[in-house]
């Protein structure tokens, strides 16, 4: 059975009104994407669709920890998302995204995959800049070996005496 299909709401059948679900994320979500720089993690999405006469309106709540590497020492760590969504979904001729938020799908369309959507906004959770957290004391929870390695490094640089020059030059 494909692991995706799952994620299919068939809205069809659904009476009009409000309807709850529950998604459960880990690393077999994740390996159905290629590329994915999330592996692994353990989230739940609350979903609440309401369906209307002409649209359907849904309601992401996403929480949970995803494994990333850490930018400044490289090692894996469990960072901690939270967010919510919404998707309102109308009904048109074709299938198109209107704006971030809004999409329009035909009207013989009775079942939607939001698998992609799960997984695009997982990933907009992260932030830009991925580092361990700080522990009690304000300490990095950093590799502290790699951070000694890399202070190292920087200083045993040796710059060529022609490039060295360049630092006299005074510009207006």
């Amino acid at each position: 059975m494909d692991y995706l299909k799952q994620f299919v709401i068939r809205f069809s059948g659904l009476s009009i009104g409000n309807h709850q679900y529950k998604f459960i994320i880990d690393e077999k979500f994740f390996e159905k994407f290629d590329f994915s720089e999330i592996k692994n993690g353990k989230i739940t999405v609350d979903l609440l669709l309401n369906k209307q006469e002409n649209m359907l309106i849904l309601n992401f709540i996403i929480n949970g920890t995803v494994n990333v590497t850490c930018d400044r020492c490289l090692e894996p760590f469990d960072l901690d998302i939270y967010g919510k969504e919404k998707l309102i979904i109308k009904f048109g001729k074709k299938k198109f995204e209107e704006t971030e938020e809004i999409l329009i799908i035909p009207e013989s369309d009775n079942k939607i995959n939001i698998s992609h959507y799960i997984y695009e906004y997982i990933n907009l959770l992260l932030p830009y800049k991925r580092v361990h957290p700080d522990n009690a004391n304000g300490k990095s929870l950093c590799n502290q070996e790699v951070i000694k390695k890399f202070k190292e490094f920087s200083k045993s640089k040796t710059i060529d005496p022609r490039w060295e020059k360049l630092k006299d030059i005074k510009l207006k």
